[in-house]
């Protein structure tokens, strides 16, 4: 980096995002939770549980705050795919 703070063109960027082993899950998590979530009538507290317990059978290393950021990603990238009319 230069003196500015900014990258120089020869230097590799840090990674600066976060929680890699979540954005590594979240293709799986995705195709394991969108039939449960796919229909934005069916989007409530029982669906959200379900699909929660869903999530920590298939990755019972994950603990209960990287379960809810799973879950809460997969609901965002339904919502943007498929906004309420």
């Amino acid at each position: 980096m230069n003196r500015l703070g900014m990258a120089c063109a020869h230097e590799k960027p840090a990674e600066r995002r976060i929680k890699l082993l979540l954005r590594d899950r979240f293709d799986m998590a995705l195709g394991l939770l969108k039939p449960l979530l796919q229909n934005p009538e069916a989007r409530n507290g029982t669906s959200l549980y379900r699909a929660m317990s869903k999530l920590q059978v298939a990755c019972p290393d994950l603990n209960g705050h990287e379960i809810e950021a799973l879950v809460t990603s997969v609901m965002q990238a339904l919502q943007n795919r498929h906004p309420r009319g």
